[in-house]
């Protein structure tokens, strides 16, 4: 991927009448950003409005897998996360975990319900962060099994990433429409019987979901967003890159939709583009 550098603003006129034959104060010239610092930039501000439409320290967007908990860097107790990875048949789930685990291993086919964790060290290196990863095979054949890893235990620190494979055109909805209904249902289960034992924490993870939006937001009597972070990823961009345009517009088009309404994120993957995560 070429790195596109954006314009800078003219310098100014630096020249002077000989007759007055004084020195003229020279102006700083902007410094030239390219499109990463802007997104940085961008990043930086949308979690700075979420930290101040939120009353207490909510899960908010780790840069591509969203997971809660885990970038509460001076927190002096480790945190423990779960991350749910369900998606279509050979939709790369394998591949996004070993590269968000930082493990260089090829990916092998997953059999019903396979477990695995990650640690990371906090700023005193004395103590250290415990990601809990779950990946869901078979498709949707085997969605009955989520029930396993969303618990009222762990739902306060459960972040879910649904894979899509964007070289199957024809799956992406079945797949979207029967997972994030099935999720849905059992994190609003899960809900009620947290809510029985500990009111405070549910309400906040309710609060915590309709912040993301904000109370002012146009279309927030018509979503159905499921209380806890969503990450929807399409995979295979490399072979979705090469699509009609009409008809990746579409795509874009119905991902988008469907992230908007129940809450989600979006974003894109392929194992083959180093740059696409």
């Amino acid at each position: 991927m070429t790195r596109r550098v954006y314009d800078s603003v003219q310098p100014p006129d630096m020249s002077f009448d000989d007759e007055e034959n004084k020195e003229t104060p020279i102006k700083s010239i902007p410094q030239t950003k390219c499109i990463w610092d802007l997104c940085i930039q961008a990043t930086e501000r949308a979690e700075l409005n979420m930290n101040r439409n939120m009353d207490s320290k909510g899960p908010f967007l780790k840069a591509c897998l969203m997971f809660p908990g885990v970038l509460q860097e001076n927190s002096n107790k480790s945190v423990e996360s779960t991350m749910f990875v369900v998606g279509a048949k050979s939709a790369a789930k394998t591949s996004i975990i070993l590269r968000f685990l930082d493990r260089d291993e090829t990916p092998k086919p997953t059999t019903a319900l396979e477990y695995t964790f990650g640690r990371r060290s906090k700023n005193n290196n004395m103590l250290k962060d415990v990601a809990h990863v779950w990946e869901l095979g078979g498709g949707i054949a085997l969605s009955n099994l989520i029930e396993v890893p969303i618990t009222k235990q762990c739902v306060k620190n459960l972040s879910v990433v649904i894979c899509v494979d964007l070289s199957k055109p024809q799956t992406i909805w079945t797949t979207l429409e029967s997972l994030l209904n099935t999720i849905k249902l059992r994190v609003k289960k899960v809900i009620a019987e947290l809510k029985r034992d500990c009111p405070s924490d549910a309400n906040q993870l309710v609060a915590e979901c309709l912040a993301r939006y904000g109370s002012d937001h146009p279309d927030k009597d018509n979503l159905d967003i499921i209380p806890v972070p969503i990450t929807i990823i399409g995979t295979k961009y490399d072979e979705f890159q090469n699509f009609d345009p009409e008809k990746k517009k579409i795509i874009s088009k119905t991902l988008r939709y469907v992230a908007h309404h129940h809450g989600a994120h979006l974003c894109y993957f392929s194992s083959k583009m180093e740059l696409w995560l």
